[in-house]
């Protein structure tokens, strides 16, 4: 199995996003099995240990609980990287299907957004969507690239400042030509 299918397989981009929420002291499988209720428990064990193989997620620390050692899991932020060379030996068929599965991810992770709203019973819905085409050169476009990176990573890296703060998706599709 390569990089790419075991970092967009539904489920395990679903522990991805529990362990980028905690990444300070990351998860044990049983904190996993409470944040993602609709996986059953040996499903979710069976990923982890597929992400644990990959070196996707790494032991951070273990914890003796009665007579069982507790291991608390982290996400390697630069190994569940899907890099450009990694990406560009797909075919085109794995390229659809890994978009699909982000889609599916967001769509998800909007439903959940929308049933707190409910639960909450607040009225406005502060989510956003836009876009834009941009008529650009090469240098520009690369620039914008590096530009848009730097100022996500920057807002990312604020995690461990902020770590009362709502965790927020954001999502970016670059298409460089249509």
């Amino acid at each position: 199995m390569n990089k790419a299918e075991i970092l967009m397989h539904p489920v395990r981009m679903k522990i991805s996003q529990a362990l980028m929420r905690n990444k300070e002291n990351g998860l044990t499988p049983l904190e996993m099995v409470k944040i993602i209720q609709d996986v059953p428990q040996a499903t979710l064990y069976r990923h982890i240990s597929t992400l644990h193989q990959a070196g996707i997620i790494r032991v951070t620390k273990e914890k003796k609980v009665r007579s069982v050692s507790e291991k608390y899991y982290v996400l390697d932020e630069e190994a569940a990287q899907l890099h450009a060379d990694e990406w560009k030996h797909l075919t085109k068929e794995k390229k659809l299907s890994y978009l699909s599965y982000y889609q599916l991810s967001l769509m998800t992770q909007y439903q959940n957004y929308l049933s707190m709203l409910e639960k909450k019973q607040q009225a406005e819905d502060l989510s956003t969507f836009s876009l834009m085409e941009l008529k650009i050169d090469e240098q520009h476009f690369e620039d914008f690239q590096k530009e848009l990176n730097q100022l996500m990573r920057k807002y990312y890296d604020r995690k461990n400042e902020d770590a009362d703060a709502p965790a927020r998706t954001i999502a970016v599709t670059i298409i460089p030509e249509t």
